[in-house]
């Protein structure tokens, strides 16, 4: 008699079968897990640049608007000095390595390869030149100088 229980319980495969089900349940909630990460990644790789391009378009806007301002001031009085700081928005761009650049016809940003270019049109209605250059990477404050019908942007406080 203890040998026919011994047969009934080799021929029982429903423990394996049990166990087979809890492996793929595990790997099915693996496979949830990773795609629901891989997901969220995205999701967020995706905000951060959204969030990168809104500063540097608030960024050119801030800029260009101090820009017309010195045009203003050079309008009212051709001999004038004036300097305006612009704080700059954060962005997470930093690693891009940001370049600022003002000409007679617009601000742009740009990252070094070429890849991300802004551009903010000004009206250059005054009898000033715009020019400068700057890499953004650590700076927080960009001043916006006239002097001597010269208008310029530089990250150091001018001294007049």
């Amino acid at each position: 008699m203890a040998r026919r229980e011994l047969t009934r319980l080799a021929d029982d495969e429903s423990a394996a079968a049990t166990e087979m089900g809890y492996v793929f349940t595990f790997l099915l909630g693996l496979l949830f897990l990773t795609t629901f990460s891989l997901w969220i990644w995205d999701i967020e790789v995706a905000t951060q640049e959204r969030w990168s391009d809104n500063a540097m378009e608030d960024n050119l806007l801030s800029i260009s608007a101090a820009v017309e301002r010195a045009d203003e001031a050079a309008r009212l009085d051709a001999n004038a000095s004036y300097s305006e700081p612009v704080k700059l928005h954060i962005s997470t761009s930093s690693s891009l390595q940001l370049q600022l650049i003002l000409d007679d016809e617009a601000v742009f940003i740009t990252d070094a390869g070429g890849s991300k270019q802004i551009r903010q049109p000004i009206s250059g209605a005054a009898a000033t030149s715009h020019s400068g250059s700057i890499s953004l990477s650590g700076v927080d404050t960009v001043w916006v100088v006239l002097k001597a019908g010269q208008v310029t942007v530089t990250e150091e406080h001018p001294d007049f």
